[in-house]
């Protein structure tokens, strides 16, 4: 089962993100993992329709971004264009989410 995730763009606009089980499986490289804190969070709190506010989602999408580093720099493979998504739709939220 997938996590659907929404924040508000502007006055009616509601912007959509996925996080699939394949995406989860690839997210859980890093849980409990001391340097991805919001990630392990975010695993945690999968099934629970988590709330997520502007400064927890800044800091997801940078926690997404050294998720990435780390990956490229073990030569592991994992789900790129899925993880550019997720950074993209964590740094709208974080910059473009109105309350």
């Amino acid at each position: 089962m997938a996590l659907n995730m929404y924040y508000k763009n502007g006055i009616i606009r509601k912007t959509r993100s996925q996080i699939s089980d394949e995406l989860l499986t690839t997210l859980y490289q890093v849980h409990n993992n001391a340097n991805f804190p919001q990630l392990t969070w975010l695993i945690n709190n999968f099934y629970e329709n988590p709330q997520i506010q502007p400064d927890v989602a800044k800091l997801l999408a940078d926690e997404v971004v050294a998720f990435e580093r780390l990956l490229l720099s073990l030569h592991l493979p994992f789900p790129m264009l899925p993880l550019q998504k997720l950074h993209t739709f964590f740094t709208g939220a974080a910059t473009r989410a109105c309350p």
